[in-house]
């Protein structure tokens, strides 16, 4: 299948799915030397929390996916800061060209292979045949419900920028979080941030949730 074959899914996407998701504290000289950061978003670093989150969506607008994506922090542009996910990988080319067309997303394709054994949910990404991440971690076997509705707007807007346009888009979602311990992490820094260098400051299981991607607003 080629891009130009990949039936159009316009915003707004509904997902649902699960996942891990892992808070870094991440240096300048990291993110602007490691970070995968676009040429648009170069020197416009303005500190924050980094994220690592795989995702297993159960369900969206163009059917199951998983994914793996790297958001450094946050991005001051037009004198407003927002995060901004600099590296993601998904399994299936209608994931890919509809991210880029709805919200300028830079995703790009990867196979990705899942296992569970004891407890440990295990995660291997691989490229052109060659593997470039390998995640495992464990949930504790409780959960708390969570709402992103308790969140200003302004610190879940997303800000892409592709083919000389500018995509905000604010997600919303709920669920439930588990506490976890990221058990392993292997990257190939040429490929995805290798995070597993820097300081981890907590991750979290997300058993369950619901997603809404709206239409991005594109300036």
């Amino acid at each position: 299948m080629d891009e130009g074959s990949v039936i159009s899914a316009p915003a707004p996407w509904v997902l649902t799915g699960q996942g891990c998701i892992a808070l870094v504290r991440l240096s300048r000289d990291f993110v602007e030397e490691q970070g995968f950061v676009p040429d648009a978003l170069k020197g416009r670093f303005a500190g924050g929390v980094g994220m690592v989150m795989y995702v297993d969506y159960r369900s969206s607008d163009v059917g199951p996916y998983r994914e793996i994506l790297f958001i450094p922090g946050m991005f001051d542009v037009g004198g407003r800061k927002y995060f901004s996910i600099s590296r993601i990988f998904v399994s299936t080319l209608e994931s890919v060209v509809n991210g880029r067309r709805n919200w300028g997303i830079p995703k790009e394709l990867a196979v990705f292979e899942v296992s569970r054994e004891g407890g440990v949910e295990s995660v291997r990404m691989s490229r052109d045949g060659r593997q470039f991440a390998e995640l495992r971690y464990r949930a504790l076997p409780f959960s708390v419900p969570v709402t992103t509705a308790l969140v200003p707007r302004g610190l879940r807007t997303l800000v892409h920028l592709h083919e000389g346009r500018t995509y905000l888009t604010t997600p919303g979602a709920r669920g439930a979080v588990s506490p976890a311990r990221l058990v392993h992490a292997r990257i190939d820094g040429a490929v995805f941030p290798d995070f597993s260098q820097c300081r981890i400051l907590g991750t979290f299981a997300v058993p369950k949730f619901l997603m809404t991607f709206p239409e991005a607003v594109i300036l």
